[in-house]
């Protein structure tokens, strides 16, 4: 039986989703699901609580969820009897896969197929253009307090296939709050501010001894293209690759 009535359970599954024509069979979404704009007249389930009850009411033939933003409520769902897809595509080949999962759960085998070559291509280009020389780079969530990404993070994927390296890639793993100290050691080149403003960096008189704010290079990424797991996740790449060729 063909796929017709798709809840999905985080704003990155939308626009995946979207990406692959599904609008029209989408019948829930989150509150925090803004994008495609059109994604925001879909009846809502939650925000990043998802109420299980309404979710069963729309009759779902298909949930698809975020392994870790979803951990709590997938197995509520599934213990219910519904059909649950999820991942946690934390790395552009785990999003090939999660993509393609869903083109072949969904029937849209081939428009996954294509989407996810588009998106190689440009992965590729960027790579074939990162600078030799590799600045170390930060990469904040937030600045006070100081949130970063460490290693196994899809951000210290998207630095190194950019042609920098994570200045916390060996503290730590995943995004953690830091003390200032640690940031500073790492003696960033270039600093990522994912939602902070530059302000808060450059004008702060301890970021000084840092040579990215010597060099007034600190950058205001777009959160969205870096911090969901999307076919935008490439913009984030290209956008962060823009500001790693600066000034290299």
């Amino acid at each position: 039986m063909s796929v017709q009535r798709i809840v999905s359970l985080a704003p990155s599954i939308t626009e995946i989703l979207f990406a692959l024509g599904l609008e029209p069979r989408v019948v829930g979404v989150t509150e925090i699901c803004d994008y495609p704009p059109a994604a925001r007249r879909k009846p809502k389930v939650g925000d990043y609580q998802i109420s299980p009850e309404k979710v069963v009411a729309l009759k779902p033939d298909l949930v698809v969820a975020h392994e870790v933003l979803n951990a709590r409520v997938i197995p509520v769902l599934k213990r219910l009897g519904l059909r649950v897809l999820h991942a946690n595509p934390n790395r552009f080949e785990k999003l090939y896969a999660f993509t393609r999962a869903i083109g072949t759960a969904t029937g849209t085998a081939r428009a996954a197929t294509q989407l996810v070559s588009a998106m190689q291509a440009r992965v590729a280009r960027v790579r074939r253009q990162a600078p030799k020389l590799r600045p170390s780079a930060l990469f904040a969530v937030s600045v006070e307090p100081l949130w970063a990404a460490g290693r196994d993070t899809f951000a210290d994927e998207m630095m190194t296939l950019a042609g920098a390296r994570n200045a916390l890639a060996s503290a730590f793993s995943g995004f953690k709050a830091v003390s200032l100290e640690t940031a500073l050691g790492g003696a960033p080149e270039v600093i990522l501010l994912a939602g902070p403003k530059a302000d808060a960096v450059l004008g702060h008189p301890r970021w000084q001894r840092t040579p990215a704010v010597r060099n007034r290079r600190v950058y205001e990424l777009n959160p969205d293209w870096v911090l969901r797991e999307s076919p935008r996740s490439v913009n984030g790449l290209e956008q962060i690759a823009e500001c790693v060729r600066r000034g290299t």
